[in-house]
């Protein structure tokens, strides 16, 4: 069951109850963009705690973000999490294929994830979730196959374990006439990046919070992975598009 919600943040999470969300995933303005959305910063200190109250003790917490020349948001927003009484976990780096900007220097090719909990000794974690469908290579040297064989099947998964470095995953098609486009939003997030972090994270009928819902990537997930959603967005234009994944 899906709750899409046309408002504000500030507006909506004192609403939700404590402990009552098992997955939060953000996708906060850069502030990189000419798009009137993301001219402010909307990760505050009390954004902070709003998540966390709403979180359970079981649950953990994603943000994206992004570092450049440009915007330096993902360092800033470490340090409002991590002084608010975040576990942090680990920094995700999502290499992209396409560059964005013109400037001098390396093309720009990367966004940033943050990962918290809530309490390091209950975070869920499903372990079988951890796999890429890359098939694992064997690189130790067996004289007999025996050996080889037994070495093989001690292994939780034939397939590679995913890294913090994803770059595996190739961007979400935008189409930049809106006549034409797949998407009303300008910066979508690819679903198989969001379904990774689902996965890993949840169990079929639990609640996921974004409250930056924006092109409803988060919300699509949780349909396809039987996944409860309640996604906040202030932008009118956006809003409505996202109703068909309600």
């Amino acid at each position: 069951m899906n709750k899409l919600i046309h408002g504000t943040w500030q507006e909506e999470l004192p609403k939700l109850k404590d402990n009552s969300i098992d997955l939060i995933i953000i996708d906060p303005p850069y502030i990189l963009t000419k798009e009137k959305w993301d001219k402010e910063n909307q990760v505050t200190e009390e954004l902070s705690r709003q998540l966390f109250r709403i979180l359970k003790p079981t649950g953990n917490f994603y943000c994206w973000g992004g570092v450049g020349e440009k915007s330096q948001t993902i360092i800033d927003w470490f340090l409002i999490f991590k002084n608010s009484g975040w576990y942090f976990k680990d920094w995700i780096t999502w290499g992209k294929q396409r560059g964005m900007g013109m400037r001098k220097g390396w093309l720009y090719t990367r966004e940033e994830l943050l990962w918290f909990c809530k309490d390091n000794k209950q975070f869920y974690w499903n372990a079988d979730n951890q796999y890429s469908d890359i098939k694992r290579v064997v690189t130790m040297s067996f004289k007999d196959k025996e050996r080889e064989k037994k070495y093989l099947s001690s292994l939780k998964s034939g397939n590679k374990r995913i890294r913090n470095v994803w770059d595996d995953i190739r961007e979400t098609n935008i189409a930049w006439n809106k006549k034409e486009k797949e998407t009303s939003h300008f910066t979508p997030k690819p679903i198989k990046a969001i379904e990774r972090i689902i996965l890993a994270h949840t169990n079929k009928g639990d609640a996921v919070l974004d409250c930056f819902l924006g092109s409803g990537t988060t919300m699509q997930a949780c349909n396809n992975l039987n996944r409860n959603c309640i996604g906040i967005e202030k932008e009118l234009e956006y809003y409505d598009y996202c109703k068909q994944f309600e």
